[in-house]
């Protein structure tokens, strides 16, 4: 799932560029557009949100809230508007509801070690059509797996809460280092992976949960994997082990090797053992990303003068270039996505003097640009299902938006490079 960065100056001077912009026009296609904050509508298409009432005031009550604000499809009542008969009501009074203006209602109770959920569909009259219970032993969780319910009832595919991101974290003080973190989709439940003086760089999760990172803490760029507890050295081979992504059917991972003088991409076993050599360019290749079926890769390469995206086979044949404007386009991210969310290849593209996130349909070539202004937006990475991503924003740090860029929400303030886990479990 996850696309490395290409061109870590500050880091490894050897992959930078000098391109500029060419000028060429995007077309804008659902665009967010700075300052658009309405509540009611989400990517410029009308799109209504239903009233979502939920008067629990306690953590689970505040989950189940932020789930719905960055499903992009509710418009929550702001609980303080909630009369307290409502929120203390016993039963369910639809008419008090309806009145208040809500379309949907979420309920939640512990009753003997459970946590019980009830979804009200205002349009379906006054009883439940969800009624779920979930341990108590977990009040976050337990929140998270009913609004994925809450979700497919709505949509017919589960949600995605609870999967996990994982991000870097800089510190300047006593001295400069990054250390890689994970936390939940809603930016809650933070767990760290490393912590050290070093650097440890461009996280990636794999199908079992397994981080992926390169670290400086032997000197070398190396290539190191938690599976839960302290992290091991995967590769050390001689230059850059940059970056690996594992392969979402599992088994293999594919990373930047330098070992040989150029940067391309080559894929290892977990044992670190070199497989095979997927590049073989007088350019420079890199920043891997694992198509769903892990049978293609979208990768970057400067072979057409600029870095660009392209696409190859899982066995390094058939190279095709995806992005067709601009001329630095970098850190793909292949939608995991099922059906048609699988075709889409997110990526961040220059335009003048910052970069916007934009995605282009492998199978069409359509281009869709997802931010524009409000700051840099870069590393793009998708949900699980597709139709949420994240990406990292010069102003609000790590941000979940909709598919199409609308919905803009900060997750994590001071978190960059996200890196977007699989569905949990």
């Amino acid at each position: 799932m996850k696309r490395t960065l290409f061109g870590t100056a500050a880091l490894i001077s050897l992959l930078a560029f000098g391109a500029y912009w060419a000028g060429q026009d995007v077309a804008v296609v659902n665009a967010a557009p700075a300052g658009d904050d309405d509540p009611k509508h989400v990517g410029g298409a009308g799109v209504v949100l239903l009233r979502l009432g939920v008067p629990a005031g306690d953590e689970v009550g505040d989950v189940v809230r932020r789930d719905a604000e960055l499903s992009a499809g509710f418009q929550v009542i702001d609980r303080k508007s909630i009369p307290a008969a409502l929120i203390k009501e016993g039963g369910f009074d639809k008419d008090k509801w309806n009145d208040l203006g809500a379309q949907a209602v979420i309920k939640n109770a512990e009753v003997g070690g459970q946590i019980k959920f009830q979804l009200y569909d205002l349009a379906k009259g006054n009883k439940p059509v969800l009624s779920l219970g979930f341990p108590a032993g977990d009040k976050r969780k337990a929140a998270h797996k009913f609004m994925n319910e809450v979700i497919k009832y709505y949509t017919g595919t589960p949600g995605v809460f609870g999967s996990r991101i994982a991000f870097v974290r800089t510190r300047r003080s006593p001295e400069v280092s990054k250390n890689v973190f994970t936390m939940e989709m809603d930016g809650g439940n933070v767990a760290g992976i490393t912590n050290n003086r070093s650097l440890n760089i461009l996280p990636s999760i794999g199908p079992g949960g397994q981080v992926i990172f390169t670290s400086y803490a032997k000197r070398n760029p190396d290539l190191w994997m938690s599976s839960g507890g302290e992290p091991t050295r995967v590769s050390k081979e001689p230059g850059l082990n940059l970056g690996g992504v594992m392969n979402p059917q599992g088994g293999t991972i594919a990373l930047t090797l330098s070992k040989d003088g150029n940067s391309e991409i080559y894929l290892i076993d977990q044992g670190g053992g070199i497989k095979a050599r997927l590049t073989n360019n007088a350019a420079i290749d890199g920043s891997p990303s694992w198509s769903p079926a892990g049978n293609q890769l979208a990768f970057v390469s400067s072979r057409a003068g600029g870095p660009q995206i392209f696409r190859m086979t899982s066995a390094g044949g058939g190279a095709s270039r995806l992005s067709k404007k601009g001329d630095y386009n970098q850190t793909p991210d292949w939608s995991p996505g099922e059906g048609e969310y699988a075709s889409w290849v997110a990526y961040a593209g220059r335009d003048g003097s910052n970069f916007d996130i934009f995605a282009v349909n492998v199978k069409s070539g359509e281009l869709k640009r997802l931010t524009q202004g409000g700051g840099r937006h870069t590393d793009p990475t998708w949900a699980p299902d597709g139709r949420l991503i994240a990406f990292n924003s010069s102003q609000g740090g790590i941000v979940i938006a909709n598919e199409d860029g609308s919905n803009q929400i900060t997750v994590m303030k001071a978190g960059t490079t996200p890196d977007w886990g699989p569905r949990a479990l």
